[in-house]
C-alpha cells in the first residue's frame, strides 16, 4: 500500500467551513473517482501544536501500489479534479508519496461519507 499526502490551503474568499464544505460536498466526489484509489481521508486542521508548517487541511489518498498511483495520476478523472481545485483552494499545496508504517492501527469510528472500503 502507498499513499500521497498534501497540504491544503482555502482561497482567501473561502471561510474555513465553505472551504471544507465545498471539499466534502463537490471536490471529494469528483476526485474519488480516480481509479485504484483505495482510501480517501480529509483532515482539517484545528490547530498547530509546533513547527512552522501552517496549513489548512491535510488530503491523504490510499492505493495498492506505485503503479496504480501513477495510473490514477495519468487518468482523465484526476485532470478533473484538479481543475477543480482552484475553485475552491490554492494550488500551493505540497505533496509526498509515503509507506505507512502503523504501530498502532488508527479506530474508524465510523463509515465513510462517500463509500465504504
Amino acid at each position: 500500500m502507498i499513499k500521497t499526502i498534501g497540504t491544503a490551503y482555502r482561497r482567501e474568499d473561502f471561510s474555513m467551513p465553505d472551504f471544507i464544505k465545498y471539499w466534502v460536498d463537490v471536490h471529494a466526489p469528483i476526485s474519488a473517482a480516480a481509479p485504484g484509489m483505495r482510501g480517501y481521508v480529509v483532515s482539517e486542521v484545528v490547530r498547530r501544536t509546533r513547527g512552522r508548517l501552517r496549513s489548512d487541511a491535510f488530503v491523504e489518498q490510499w492505493f495498492d501500489d506505485e503503479a496504480a498511483l501513477e495510473n490514477a495520476m495519468a487518468s482523465s478523472e484526476i485532470k478533473v479534479a484538479w481543475a477543480d481545485v482552484p475553485n475552491y483552494a490554492k494550488t500551493t499545496g505540497t505533496f509526498w508519496v509515503v509507506k505507512e508504517h502503523v504501530l498502532i492501527p488508527p479506530p474508524i469510528p465510523r463509515k465513510g461519507l462517500l463509500r465504504d472500503a
